[in-house]
């Protein structure tokens, strides 16, 4: 009769164990859910970051590339006025030669 009771006791600590187990598999399974959808939620920051950092990269060096645009604008429209103050008079005393040889 001892050895009845011995064996219930067993199967009763089996049956323990084995929910145990159970109810520790599904925590361990909502814990891979819940990793995963954290490293999913880390993963869509990340990339909006980084879409977000291109963006800005890319505004970033619109701005530039329109300023040195205007600055080369800028300095060729000098140089070109210094090309026209310098040659000008050269320009009027060609036109005087030229008209003190057709009309003396």
């Amino acid at each position: 009769m001892h050895g009845l009771g011995l064996i219930k006791s067993l199967a009763e600590r089996e049956r323990e164990l084995a929910k145990k187990l159970e109810e520790a598999r599904a925590m361990a399974e909502a814990k891979v859910r819940e990793a995963e959808e954290e490293a999913r939620r880390l993963v869509e920051a990340a990339e909006a970051e980084a879409a977000r950092l291109l963006e800005e990269g890319r505004a970033d060096l619109a701005k530039e590339v329109e300023r040195i645009r205007l600055e080369a604008e800028a300095q060729a429209e000098a140089e070109a006025r210094r090309v026209r103050e310098r040659a000008e008079p050269k320009l009027e005393d060609a036109v005087r030669r030229v008209l003190e040889e057709v009309v003396p």
